[in-house]
C-alpha cells in the first residue's frame, strides 16, 4: 500500500502542460525519491481518467486492454510503498458520484489521498479556454463563448472545468479538509517556476538535479491564427464534439501553427468587468472554506484594470489570409514538389488570382484533413 497518493485533478489550463512535463520528463528520479507515477506515460492517466469520468466519447475509442487503465492505476499505487502521483485535468469532469468512487478506490490503496488543484485567475482563463476549444475544432467566436459562461450554468462546459469551489466539492468525498489543496497560478510577472516550486513544497519533491527544462507542446496561437483556425473549423459540423474528429482537426492543425506573431487577446470592458466580479467572488468562496491553499489566493484575483491586446473575434481578413498562405506554403514545401501554380499561389500574396489559388490550395488541405469527406 502507497503511503501518499496525491490526485492532481486540474484545473485546465492552470499551468498542468508545464507541470506534467516535468514530472514526466524527471519520471526516473522521482522515482528514486520514492515518488511513483502510475501508468508509465500521460497517455495511460488520461485513458485512466477517461474511465473515472465516463466519457462516453473518449471511451468508445478506446480498446477492452485501454479501458483496464483505471484498474491498472490503483494496482500500481497499492504495490507500491512510498508515495504516488496521478495528474490529469481532464478528472474535474467527474461527477460527484464517479469522484467519490475514485476516491474510494484509491483508499484502498493508499494511507493517505489527497487532492490537488491549480488554478488561475478566470480574466487569463476564459481567453485561454476559448482558444483550447477552438484548437479542437469549435467555430466558436469568443464573444458568443461569454455569451454563454457569463449565463454562470454550472452545467455549462466552462463552469465544470473552471468553478474551484465547485469542483472541489465534487472532489471531497471522506478527505480530510488539509488533504484537500488549491495552489493559485501565479501572477503575470513573477518567477517562472514558482508554481513549480509550489507543487514540490507541497508533495515534497526535491528537485535538485532535476530536469527543468522540459519542452512543453500547448502553443498559444497569435488572434490571426485563431481566425484562421475558426475559418478551418466552419467546415466540420460540431467536430469538437465528436471525439475521433475533434483529435484530427487537433492534430493536423496543432503542429503547424503557434509561429505568428501577434498581440495578446483583450477582452471587451464588459467581459473583463463581469469576469472580475466573479472572480472575487470564486476567491471568497475559497477563502471561506477549510481547504489547504499552498501560495497566495490573492493571485486568483483578476487584474482589476482591462490589459492591452486585440478583439480575436475583429481580426482584418488580410491578416487571417497572411496566414492561411504561411500555412499552406509549409504545408505544400513539407509534401512534394508543389505544382507551379500553387507555387506561385504563395509567391505572390496580394493579387487576387494569387487569393483564388490560396483558396482552392486550402480546399485540398481541408480534403486531407477530412480523409477525403
Amino acid at each position: 500500500m502507497a503511503r501518499r497518493v496525491w490526485v492532481h485533478i486540474g484545473t485546465p489550463k492552470s499551468g498542468t502542460t508545464y507541470l506534467q512535463s516535468l514530472w514526466w520528463h524527471n519520471r526516473e528520479a522521482l522515482a528514486d525519491q520514492r515518488l511513483l507515477l502510475p501508468g508509465g506515460s500521460a497517455d495511460e492517466q488520461f485513458r485512466a481518467s477517461a474511465v473515472v469520468r465516463a466519457n462516453a466519447g473518449v471511451l468508445a475509442t478506446m480498446t477492452e486492454h485501454q479501458r483496464g487503465a483505471w484498474d491498472r492505476v490503483v494496482d500500481e499505487v497499492a504495490a507500491s510503498d512510498g508515495d504516488a502521483l496521478v495528474s490529469q485535468e481532464q478528472l474535474v469532469e467527474a461527477s460527484r458520484e464517479d469522484a467519490a468512487a475514485a476516491l474510494a478506490r484509491l483508499r484502498g490503496a493508499a494511507e493517505e489521498v489527497h487532492v490537488v488543484v491549480t488554478a488561475r485567475d478566470l480574466v487569463r482563463q476564459v481567453p485561454s479556454a476559448w482558444q483550447q476549444r477552438v484548437k479542437h475544432g469549435s467555430p466558436t467566436t469568443l464573444r458568443r463563448f461569454f455569451g454563454r459562461l457569463a449565463k454562470d450554468d454550472p452545467d455549462f462546459n466552462f463552469w465544470h472545468h473552471q468553478d474551484v469551489p465547485r469542483i472541489l466539492e465534487r472532489w471531497s468525498d471522506g478527505l480530510a479538509p488539509e488533504h484537500v489543496h488549491v495552489v493559485p497560478l501565479p501572477r503575470p510577472g513573477a518567477d517562472r517556476d514558482l508554481l513549480w516550486r509550489r507543487t514540490c513544497a507541497l508533495i515534497g519533491i526535491d528537485d535538485t538535479g532535476l530536469a527543468l527544462d522540459a519542452p512543453v507542446a500547448n502553443e498559444t496561437l497569435a488572434p490571426a491564427e485563431i481566425a484562421f483556425h475558426r475559418a478551418v473549423n466552419a467546415h466540420f459540423r460540431n467536430a469538437h464534439l465528436d471525439v475521433a474528429l475533434s483529435r484530427r482537426v487537433k492534430s493536423f492543425m496543432e503542429p503547424r501553427l503557434g509561429g505568428a506573431a501577434g498581440e495578446p487577446i483583450a477582452l471587451a470592458p464588459d467581459m473583463h468587468a463581469w469576469l472580475v466580479e466573479r472572480g472575487d467572488r470564486m476567491v471568497d468562496e475559497l477563502a471561506a472554506a477549510p481547504w489547504d491553499v499552498v501560495g497566495d489566493l490573492d493571485d486568483l484575483r483578476p487584474d482589476p484594470e482591462p490589459g492591452a491586446g486585440v478583439d480575436p473575434d475583429a481580426v482584418p481578413t488580410a491578416d487571417v489570409l497572411a496566414v492561411a498562405e504561411e500555412f499552406l506554403a509549409a504545408e505544400l514545401l513539407a509534401r512534394a514538389e508543389p505544382p507551379a501554380a500553387a507555387a506561385r499561389a504563395v509567391s505572390h500574396p496580394h493579387s487576387s488570382d494569387e487569393e483564388r489559388g490560396s483558396a482552392t490550395a486550402l480546399g485540398r488541405v481541408l480534403r486531407r484533413l477530412t480523409g477525403g469527406r
